[in-house]
Parts: C-alpha cells; sequence; structure tokens
C-alpha cells in the first residue's frame, strides 16, 4: 500500500507541467549557440571535505554552510512550469535573500533567461556576498511509461546538456510548452555550487528498476564507478559521469554533484517500520557506493528530509533520546544517524520546513508537523530545523520554501480541492503542500455587503458577509459586546433549501436547514461542527461510520460532529514488535481571540466591542471550488478518488445567542470567478524569526 506521502506526490509529479527534460542536442529547438570548447578561468572552483562543500578563496577552499532557500515561482493562478516569475521578481526577490542571510539558492530545473540576467546582475552588484546557485536538473517521469529509470535514459541525458550549456551561457532554445526557452547568453557558472540532479525517486521505481536491470551491478566511467551496487545507483553513477564529463569536456570546469534523494530511498535500518502497512522502507539508494575516481570536486548526498514523515522520523525510540535546548527532538537523532552513514561526504538538507497551513497533514516529534502552525510558528520552526542541521554536521539545508503556491496538491485535501487547473485559482489555506512559503499572497480585506432583508432582533444588529479565493467571511453587527456568559450559534445552510439539519447543537430549531455550525464561547474556544451525514472524516483511510453519506441529507435532530481530519493510519512493524495508532487533527478547533490581542494567521473570529468578524476557510465548508459555487455532494456508494460536486445556490445563516433565535437570512451568492484574483505579495512574520536564524548560523565553517 502507498503512503499517503507518497500518492500525493505520485500526483504531483503526473499533474504538473514541472518539465526540465529536452530533446537530444540534434534538435533543432534545443541547440548549443557555441560548439567550441571552451577553458575556465578556474577549472576547480568548488569541492568537498567530508562535512562540507568548500568555496575557494584566494588560492584556498573554504568550507561554506549552506544557508539555503528553495526558489519555486508559480505565483497565484499560475502552474510549476509556467516559471512565471518576472524580471522584476526575480530581483526583488533575491535582494531580500541577502538582507536575510542566504547564501544560496536551490533551484530544480532550467528557468527562463531573465533569472540568469538577475543573478548576474544581483552578485556582480555585491561580489563580496554573491549568492550561490545550487542548480537542478529534473528528472521528467512523463518522458517514459515505465518506471524502470533505464527507460528515461536518453532525454535525462539530453537535458544535462542543455542545462550545462544555459548556465554557461551557450544555449539557443525555441519556445516549447511547460518547460523554459530563450537565449541563454548569460554565464553564471561562476556561481553554481554545484549540480544537484533527479527527483525525489519513489520506492516503486526503484524496486522496478532493479528488477529489469539485475544483471548491471558495476560501472566504470571516467570520473565515477560503482565497484558493486544495485541497479539504480549504477544508474545514477552513469548520469553523474556523464554530468561532469560533459562540463570538464566542454567547459574546463568541474563542480560537486548530487542525486536528490529523501529518506523513503534512505539506506538505514528503521525497526518501527512495516512494508504491510507503508513503502516508506522497502528500497533504498546509496550515494556512497558511487565512488569518484576522477572528479577532484567530489560527490554530496542531498536529502529533502522533514521533521514529520515518514514515521519512523517521529516513532522511532531511537532517534526519541535526542534533544536539543528546546526539547526532545526526533528529527536530531534521525540526521544524526543518517550524517553518520554518510561520514565521509557531505550531507545537504535539500529541503526541510513546515507550512503554515491550518491543517496538519501528519503530526511530527514535539510539534514540527506537516501543517497547523501559524505564521510565525512556521519560522520559529524553521529556525529550530536549521540549528539542527547544523548540530549534526551537515553541509547546510536549503528551506521549502520562498513563495506559497496555490496550484499544489495535498493528500489529505486533494479529493476536494482537485483539478489542477481548478486550484490554481483560489487559495486553500488549510492544505499544507500550499502554505510553505515564507511569502504569502493577500487578497485584501473583506468587502462586506448585507445578506439583503434580515430581521434582526435582539442584540444583533445585523449580519454581513463577504467571500474571496481562500475564505468565506461574516459580520455581525452588534447592539452590545459579548461577555464570558454568552453562548452564539451560526448556522451556514451551504446549498440547498430542502437539506440539511434544522436543528441546531444548543436545540434551537431554524426555518433554514444547515449543514454546518459554529458555536462560539468568547473566552473559550469556537468550535465548528458538521452534520453527520455531510462529515468526510475517514474518507481517504476508509474509516468513516455508517451515517456520513459525503452529502447533505434532511435530518431533524440529527447529530452534529466537530470536524475532525485522520491524518495517519494505524501501522506497525511487520514483526509485531511495535504498533502506532491512528492519529487525528481537530481542525474544527477554531482560534478564537478578542480584537486587543495579538493577531495570528489562524484567527478564524475576533471579536470587538461592536460587531464579530468570522473567516471560515473553504474546505472546512466542503466547498470544492468557491469560484465555480460547487460544493461537495458525493455518492458514498458509488465512491471515486475526487468527490462528487453540485452547484449552490448560495449561503444563508441561522443565528442564535443564549438558546434564542435572533437571525434567519435569506441565500447569500457571491460573485464567481475562474482566474486567479489579484494578490499583493506579503512577508510573514516568521520570515524575521528565519532570517535571525540565517544570521546566528555561521557563513564559513573554519
Amino acid at each position: 500500500m502507498k503512503t499517503q506521502w507518497t500518492v500525493s506526490f505520485l500526483i504531483l509529479l503526473l499533474s504538473t507541467l514541472f518539465l526540465a527534460g529536452c530533446d537530444e542536442d540534434t534538435d533543432e529547438e534545443s541547440t548549443r549557440r557555441d560548439d567550441t570548447p571552451r577553458q575556465a578561468d578556474e577549472p576547480l572552483p568548488y569541492s568537498t571535505t567530508s562535512d562540507y562543500l568548500t568555496v575557494k578563496v584566494e588560492g584556498e577552499y573554504r568550507p561554506i554552510f549552506i544557508r539555503g532557500m528553495n526558489l519555486g515561482v508559480a505565483k497565484p493562478g499560475t502552474l510549476a512550469g509556467e516559471l512565471a516569475a518576472t524580471d522584476q521578481d526575480y530581483r526583488r526577490w533575491l535582494d531580500m535573500m541577502r538582507q536575510w542571510g542566504i547564501n544560496v539558492l536551490r533551484i530544480y530545473t532550467l528557468h527562463y533567461p531573465r533569472f540568469y540576467e538577475a543573478l548576474d546582475e544581483h552578485n556582480r552588484t555585491h561580489p563580496d556576498n554573491p549568492i550561490y546557485v545550487l542548480h537542478g536538473i529534473w528528472l521528467d517521469e512523463e518522458s517514459s511509461s515505465s518506471d524502470d529509470l533505464f527507460d528515461m535514459t536518453a532525454q535525462f541525458r539530453a537535458g544535462m546538456h542543455e542545462v550545462v550549456d544555459a548556465v554557461h551561457g551557450n544555449r539557443s532554445i525555441r519556445e516549447r510548452r511547460g518547460r523554459a526557452f530563450g537565449e541563454y547568453e548569460i554565464d553564471i557558472s561562476q556561481w553554481v555550487l554545484g549540480w544537484i540532479v533527479g527527483r525525489e525517486v519513489h520506492p516503486e521505481e526503484v524496486l522496478v528498476t532493479n528488477e529489469a536491470n539485475a544483471h548491471i551491478q558495476s560501472f566504470d566511467g571516467e570520473a565515477f564507478r560503482v565497484e558493486e551496487g544495485d541497479p539504480v545507483e549504477v544508474w545514477w553513477a552513469r548520469h553523474l559521469d556523464t554530468l561532469v564529463t560533459y562540463e570538464r569536456d566542454f567547459y574546463g570546469v568541474q563542480r560537486p554533484v548530487s542525486v536528490s534523494s529523501w529518506p523513503s530511498l534512505d539506506p538505514l535500518d528503521h525497526p518501527t517500520e512495516g512494508s504491510y502497512y507503508s513503502s516508506e522502507d522497502v528500497a533504498s539508494f546509496d550515494a556512497t557506493r558511487i565512488e569518484p575516481i576522477d572528479a577532484p570536486a567530489g560527490i554530496f548526498a542531498t536529502y529533502h528530509a522533514y521533521p514529520y514523515y515518514p514515521d519512523y522520523i517521529v516513532d522511532d525510540p531511537d532517534y526519541r533520546q535526542f534533544a536539543d535546548d528546546e526539547g526532545p527532538n526526533s528529527y536530531m537523532g534521525y540526521l544524526f544517524r543518517l550524517k553518520d552513514h554518510y561520514r565521509d561526504i557531505p550531507l545537504l538538507i535539500g529541503e526541510v520546513g513546515v507550512p503554515s497551513s491550518w491543517g496538519s497533514a501528519h503530526w511530527g516529534h514535539e510539534n514540527m508537523d506537516h501543517g497547523g502552525h501559524d505564521e510565525l510558528e512556521q519560522g520559529e520552526v524553521a529556525r529550530r530545523l536549521f540549528h539542527t542541521i547544523h548540530d549534526t554536521n551537515c553541509a547546510g539545508g536549503a528551506l521549502f520554501a520562498w513563495i506559497d503556491e496555490w496550484w499544489k496538491p495535498t493528500w489529505i485535501t486533494d479529493h476536494i480541492d482537485f483539478g489542477l487547473y481548478r486550484r490554481k485559482t483560489w487559495h486553500n489555506v488549510t492544505a499544507a503542500e500550499q502554505n510553505f512559503g515564507l511569502i504569502a499572497f493577500d487578497l485584501g480585506a473583506p468587502d462586506f455587503s448585507d445578506f439583503g432583508p434580515v430581521s434582526a432582533t435582539g442584540d444583533i444588529e445585523s449580519v454581513q458577509a463577504s467571500a474571496d479565493a481562500a475564505f468565506f467571511h461574516v459580520r455581525l453587527n452588534l447592539r452590545r459586546s459579548l461577555t464570558s456568559d454568552d453562548r452564539l450559534i451560526i448556522g451556514y445552510d451551504t446549498y440547498r433549501d430542502d437539506l440539511g439539519e434544522s436543528i441546531l447543537p444548543d436545540g434551537v430549531q431554524t426555518q433554514n436547514r444547515n449543514e454546518f455550525a459554529l458555536v462560539i464561547d468568547p473566552d473559550e474556544a469556537a468550535d465548528l461542527q458538521v452534520t453527520l451525514a455531510y462529515d468526510l472524516f475517514g474518507r481517504f483511510f476508509y474509516t468513516s461510520d455508517e451515517g456520513q453519506k459525503y452529502r447533505s441529507t434532511a435530518t431533524d435532530g440529527g447529530p452534529w460532529r466537530l470536524i475532525r481530519w485522520q491524518n495517519n493510519q494505524p501501522r506497525g512493524s511487520n514483526d509485531g514488535t511495535y504498533w502506532f495508532d491512528p492519529t487525528y487533527h481537530d481542525i474544527g478547533h477554531l482560534r478564537i481571540r478578542r480584537h486587543d490581542q495579538p493577531e495570528t494567521s489562524q484567527d478564524a473570529v475576533v471579536l470587538y466591542p461592536e460587531h464579530i468578524d468570522i473567516r471560515i476557510p473553504w474546505v472546512l465548508l466542503n466547498v470544492a471550488h468557491p469560484g465555480l459555487h460547487e460544493v461537495v455532494h458525493d455518492d458514498r456508494d458509488d465512491m471515486g478518488r475526487f468527490v462528487e460536486t453540485t452547484i449552490t445556490e448560495g449561503f444563508a445563516l441561522s443565528v442564535t445567542l443564549n438558546e434564542e433565535l435572533l437571525v434567519e437570512t435569506d441565500r447569500f451568492l457571491w460573485e464567481g470567478w475562474t482566474e486567479a484574483p489579484e494578490t499583493t505579495e506579503r512577508v510573514k512574520p516568521g520570515a524575521a524569526v528565519f532570517s535571525e536564524a540565517m544570521h546566528e548560523l555561521p557563513y564559513w565553517m573554519d
């Protein structure tokens, strides 16, 4: 059974246009500008020690601690392969990175020429404080219908030649779909610290490759060899050999190289992980089996290693023995053991970080989770992670990521916010993968309008609403301030008059039939509840109760439930020594604050003396696409991977205060959209904390 992370990753790979492969060098679409071999002024500008990458400075190699940043550039409304960042974006972002203490930028694939032009200008303007680049060469899964990596060889090799030429300012690429193109005339190679090739190859690909090529267990190349290894290690060695010899022979320079990998393929044993429950410990790739023979710049290991996944990083009792100044730290334990294996070569943590999503897709150890952090907490966890990387003698890390990217799927919500071209037009603030950035894209303050004719009585003066690409907003205008003795309930009737529950959690009967109820105790909590029939809990793991229909039904006095997510399955070791129960996120427990208390990015209810502002993320109201007015209306008996939807007639509200019905509104139908709205770039508060960490950590290690 594939784990939820692997499934999400496969969906990501299959659904994006994030391609960096190219046609053979002879293809007229992509050609070298000049076929004359060159000789670099410095043939070995960067190298490696057993722990660090090094930079040649005034004739000596100085080990650098990589304070890195991963740069994806899919701004709202765009896909990754569109590489939509402008020239001005790159220049602004590079200046910000330098000021924040970032010294290395990691990119995954070829960008448009404007990136290389901006980097060149930036580094020439700041020659004493350049931003180095770890440049990727993407392995395109879609180039083959097979999981055998050997079937992906031709296009990957051609992609290596193309990227190397482009980095040296020596490539012309005609317009093409889903990949960068243009005239690459700027040579930025002097700032390329190393190459990181490939992507997170999933365990099934390794198993297929090894089985299909079992007779291939060694390799003798010009730069690298494998004396004895698995076919997958031979395959990677061949491509590193191709990369190093191509750049050396044509451009007269060599630099450190690495293969992009992740814990799912690490060479360690994990006693808590069982193959009956996941595929996270069934295959491996060991970079130590690739031996440099004529590659003086060396090789380093790159791992995309997060503190919350796979499960063994959280569960392993050995890792849980480790601690830092902030307390127990199983992530430190994992990195310590991984670095011990890679004791002779540098270990770079090529991706690390936590998202500022409202929802957590996976629990980590000691509050280092796959979401559920507000934007300040996100930076605080990032600071801890980078100190952990430093303290375990790793070569450094690269934070994931620079900006929030709306197009990304997250396994725990992608059955609702499905559709690549749909998803990019709105922001699912509950989804972990969309909220990793230190830079957010704001939609502006809500533009409230009245629900229309509303008969408001008692302490409610009027009700207003607004809708944007992230939230459904409600404002209740009050005739008096709420006190700790009050209990306010807002019922949300989200799509049809004849469906929903007629009795709110306080026992008050309403004309509107509601699917959701927000229960507000001013000094305690704000809990978002859903009717049993409309509850999607457990849908991914098939652990839902019989009464859950995944659609609204007409009920009178049916049960209400707090909205919860199941964010992990029961699991254990195959021999039964270790067992771990499923885990849950009570995401319906929303944050509430009074207006004079510190603001956070996850505030759902804000109490003012004269009004109450409420914002609910669309997914928590079972909205599949707010711009198209689509809400979930699924068929439990004929369930596909994605939910079925219907078009809402608008939202109506019922408001009770202290068990007295004060307001019932007509329906409010907001203006729809099919393209992403205008946004404003905003630096999250956690960025300042992360910047502090960058300046706390060393630049040079000598």
